[in-house]
């Protein structure tokens, strides 16, 4: 049986002079028996997705790495057992020596144009991937862009589609507990500490280079809040409002440079600047759902059915 949770993988975008990238064929006792895609390998808790790149350079393909750097991140899930892995891939050029490997590594492996990589049976995903990720005609690499003003755009749209979920709550519901113990009302608290959290940590980690994301705990976060006075709704509406709006200031500021920055994140390897706007956005839209869930499950009580 697969394990719940992702497991974490670090990929090579190998480019030669040419423009070509190699591909492998992964061996039948692989998770992703007899497909292909770039060289592929595990990231344990000891190693970033940096080092594991380099191990898998050194020590599967026997090559001496180069200059590299993050692309993009995929995710990908398993040909024998459906598990899921999030895969973050590096351009890697001007390492040293010619790739080779055992066949408990690849089973075969090819240069090709990754614009157009012909019919061998690429993963799924690798596939999709490598039609957005490199121009179909020269085969170069189209890096991943984040606009600021659609980051503002999108979450603007989704602090409203939580605000409108919370509004929907009956007022007398809103500080009633479910049976998680949560109420609508500690949802709409921690949201707008968790955006704040992001968007605090975003700015430390671009600030300094080499700096390390730190992990969000929800579990220290509710026990510290269960200890803060409790706080009514229109102090809770403020406090939302005055995040969204250092939020939007800060986007505000941001260069397109900034964005495509990519920061060393211990569970999920690489994450860029904008990917962290992102996940506010997502935050908020499960948070929404959350609500939504909460209010009928609490009329549902509340009624007797």
């Amino acid at each position: 049986m697969p394990p719940a949770g992702p497991r974490l993988l670090t990929g090579a975008v190998m480019v030669r002079e040419d423009g070509l990238v190699l591909l492998v064929q992964h061996p039948a006792a692989s998770p992703f028996s007899d497909k292909w895609s770039m060289p592929l390998t595990g990231v344990p808790d000891h190693e970033t997705a940096e080092d594991a790149l380099e191990r898998m350079l050194r020590d599967a393909l026997h090559v001496e790495p180069g200059e590299y750097d993050f692309l993009d991140t995929i995710y990908a899930n398993a040909v024998t057992n459906g598990e899921r892995f999030i895969v973050n891939a590096f351009t890697c050029v001007g390492w040293t020596g010619e790739p080779r490997f055992g066949s408990e590594a690849y089973a075969d492996a090819v240069w090709v144009s990754p614009g157009a990589p012909g019919a061998i049976d690429l993963l799924p995903e690798v596939r999709d991937w490598l039609k957005t990720a490199f121009e179909e005609n020269t085969g170069a690499i189209v890096p991943r862009e984040y606009d600021r003003e659609m980051l503002i755009a999108d979450l603007a749209s989704a602090r409203a589609d939580l605000i409108a979920a919370f509004d929907a709550v009956p007022p007398h519901l809103r500080s009633t507990p479910d049976a998680s113990g949560w109420s609508p009302l500690d949802v709409f608290a921690h949201v707008a500490d968790v955006e704040a959290y992001y968007r605090n940590e975003t700015r430390r980690c671009a600030g300094g280079f080499g700096q390390r994301w730190r992990p969000f705990n929800e579990a220290q976060w509710e026990d510290a809040f269960r200890l803060r006075p409790a706080e009514d709704e229109r102090t809770l509406r403020d406090r939302l409002a005055a995040m969204s709006s250092e939020t939007r200031a800060y986007l505000g500021e941001v260069t397109p440079e900034l964005l495509a920055l990519y920061l060393d994140h211990p569970e999920q390897g690489v994450v860029q600047v904008g990917d962290r706007f992102e996940k506010i956005a997502v935050h908020y839209r499960n948070h929404a759902g959350q609500i939504r869930g909460m209010a009928q499950a609490l009329a549902a009580r509340a009624s007797g059915a």
